[in-house]
């Protein structure tokens, strides 16, 4: 199962590239960066790379909402921790 972030931009809905490995990289970089607090400061740069290549451009996840953007990081972090935390099967 992909996983994806999905957000809405002028009543159209636009989904992000799948959750993977360099997504994983890029949280994991600023979870080790000791400047980065909280979930919401360590998947800033995630959110942007899983909507690069994606209708919603640079200028559009800037313009997003608080809500939204804190939506989107917290998303992103439960994917990061069920990820890191998921037993081998």
């Amino acid at each position: 199962m992909q996983r994806t972030l999905t957000i809405t931009v002028n009543k159209k809905k636009i989904i992000s590239k799948p959750f993977d490995f360099e997504t994983m990289c890029i949280i994991n970089d600023a979870h080790n960066d000791e400047k980065a607090k909280g979930p919401l400061s360590m998947c800033r740069d995630a959110v942007d790379y899983m909507f690069e290549g994606t209708e919603a451009a640079q200028e559009v996840i800037s313009s997003l909402s608080v809500e939204e953007h804190t939506r989107l990081c917290l998303t992103l972090w439960r994917m990061y921790m069920e990820t890191l935390t998921a037993k081998n099967e």
